[in-house]
C-alpha cells in the first residue's frame, strides 16, 4: 500500500481527521519535489501530523479513485447534519424523503449518525448532497465549492473557498466567509437580515427595507422579517441577488 492510499485508509477509520489528511497529501506532494524521505511520510501518519504545513486552499484533483460509497440515512425529528470538507466540490438541495442521501462521484468520503448527528467527511472530491425538508445543516469548508438550492436551516464557515447559496426561504441562516467569494440568490423570502464584508465589498442587489447601508454593512429587511439571515465575509466580496437572476440564465 503507497503513502497516499496509507492516508486514505486512516481517514476512513477514522484515525486521522479531514483536515488532517489534507496536510499529509500536501506534504505527500511536497516530498515528491523536495525529496523529503518514505520514512518521514511515515513519521507524519504514525500521529506527528502538527508538523506538517498548513490545509492547502484546495486539494481538488489529488484523488483517482473514489473511497465511499452512496449512502442513504434516516433522519428523524431533531437530527442535524454536520458536513466537514477539505477542497472539495459540494451540491446540496432538499428531497421529498425523510431521508440523507450522499452520492460521491470523486475523492473520499466518510458519512456517520453518532445520536442525533449525521456527519459527513469529504477530501478532494466531488459529491451530491439530498437533504429533508427542515433539516438543519451544518457546514465547515476549507478551499471548497459549496453550492446548496433550498436550505433554510443553515450554517457555514468557510475559508478560502466559494459558495453559492440559493433561498426560497429563510428560517435561519448565518454565514462566515474568509477569503472567499459568497453569493446569495433570494427568492420571495421573509428575512431580516445583516451582510458584512471587512476589506471586500458588498453588491445588494435585491429590494428592501435598509436600517444601515454603508460601503462594508448593510442591515435591513425583506416583508416583516421573520427569519434570519446573517453574513460576514472577512477579505472578500458578498453578492446578494434576486433568484429569478439565477434561473434566467
Amino acid at each position: 500500500m503507497n503513502e497516499k492510499m496509507k492516508i486514505l485508509k486512516m481517514l476512513e477509520e477514522g484515525k486521522i481527521t479531514a483536515e488532517e489528511a489534507a496536510k499529509l497529501l500536501q506534504a505527500l506532494g511536497k516530498g515528491k519535489k523536495k525529496d523529503i524521505s518514505s520514512k518521514f511520510v511515515e513519521s507524519i501518519m504514525d500521529g506527528v501530523s502538527s508538523i506538517v504545513g498548513a490545509i492547502p486552499e484546495t486539494i481538488g484533483g489529488v484523488f483517482s479513485v473514489t473511497m465511499g460509497e452512496e449512502k442513504e440515512i434516516e433522519v428523524k425529528k431533531g437530527d442535524e447534519f454536520l458536513l466537514k470538507s477539505v477542497g472539495s466540490s459540494i451540491n446540496l438541495s432538499l428531497h421529498d424523503k425523510d431521508t440523507l442521501m450522499i452520492k460521491p462521484s470523486s475523492g473520499l468520503i466518510n458519512t456517520k449518525k453518532e445520536d442525533s448527528t449525521i456527519i459527513s467527511k469529504v477530501v478532494g472530491g466531488t459529491a451530491e448532497i439530498l437533504c429533508p425538508s427542515g433539516l438543519s445543516v451544518s457546514i465547515k469548508d476549507a478551499g471548497g465549492s459549496i453550492d446548496s438550492i433550498g436550505i433554510g436551516m443553515l450554517s457555514m464557515k468557510q475559508v478560502g473557498g466559494t459558495a453559492e447559496l440559493s433561498f426560497d426561504d429563510i428560517e435561519d441562516v448565518s454565514i462566515d466567509s474568509k477569503g472567499g467569494t459568497l453569493t446569495l440568490l433570494l427568492g420571495d423570502c421573509d428575512v431580516s437580515f445583516e451582510i458584512s464584508a471587512p476589506h471586500g465589498n458588498i453588491n445588494f442587489d435585491v429590494p428592501a427595507e435598509f436600517s444601515e447601508k454603508k460601503g462594508n454593512i448593510v442591515k435591513g429587511t425583506i416583508k416583516k422579517g421573520k427569519g434570519r439571515l446573517i453574513a460576514k465575509a472577512f477579505s472578500g466580496n458578498v453578492s446578494v441577488l434576486p433568484l429569478k437572476r439565477k434561473e434566467k440564465k
